[in-house]
């Protein structure tokens, strides 16, 4: 029997480790660019108790091509418009999810916005391809990302709207307004796609 030791244990930053087994993160593989949506929807209709916004969650998805898509929230990247996230990033641990989607994504582009402030940064993979940069920040607080995935990461498999329940057995009190949009058919919300999210 071989002995285990310490030097034997790799270590793996974040966007590594999703890349490496994506379907820990998200799910099935043969549906992949589609569990990457639904998983980032329902983190964007749930976030933690520190990063909630005062309302209830208002998400609008829309999918822009085969394997590119956008969301947009009605709360920061992090508890007070916190902007210190992964390698310098302006996506926190609280945006952990949206995170984990920019890791299996090419490229990802982040505007957030709270308190009158509001930045813009582009990001490679997860890593951030430069500074955050000033923006005209609109009323009130939130976020949009958009992520085009990975052809390498999402072989085989195209976005579609999400077929889960977005809200687990008594997972809230309030629930949000979700709406998703299909811009590759020039269609706003079909039935089903828009509206108040029902358990």
């Amino acid at each position: 029997m071989s002995e285990y030791a310490a030097m034997k244990i790799t270590l793996l930053e974040f966007d590594e480790s999703v890349r490496r087994r994506p379907g820990m993160y998200f799910g099935a593989k043969p549906h992949l660019a589609t569990s990457v949506l639904t998983a980032v929807v329902i983190a964007s209709l749930h976030p933690g108790p520190k990063a909630a916004p005062s309302d209830p969650p208002d998400v609008t998805a829309e999918i822009l091509d085969d394997l590119a898509f956008s969301i947009t929230d009605n709360w920061p990247t992090g508890p007070g418009g916190s902007t210190k996230g992964y390698f310098g990033s302006v996506l926190t641990s609280y945006r952990w999810v949206h995170a984990a989607a920019a890791a299996v994504s090419t490229r990802t582009t982040v505007e957030t916005w709270h308190a009158g402030h509001a930045v813009r940064q582009q990001l490679s993979g997860l890593r951030p391809a430069g500074p955050p940069q000033a923006i005209d920040a609109p009323g009130g607080t939130g976020t949009t990302m958009t992520f085009h995935l990975d052809p390498a990461y999402v072989t085989s498999s195209t976005l579609d709207a999400p077929t889960l329940d977005l809200h687990a057995e008594v997972c809230c009190d309030v629930r949000g307004q979700f709406r998703l949009r299909d811009s590759r058919s020039g269609q706003g919300s079909g039935p089903g796609q828009g509206g108040a999210i029902s358990g």
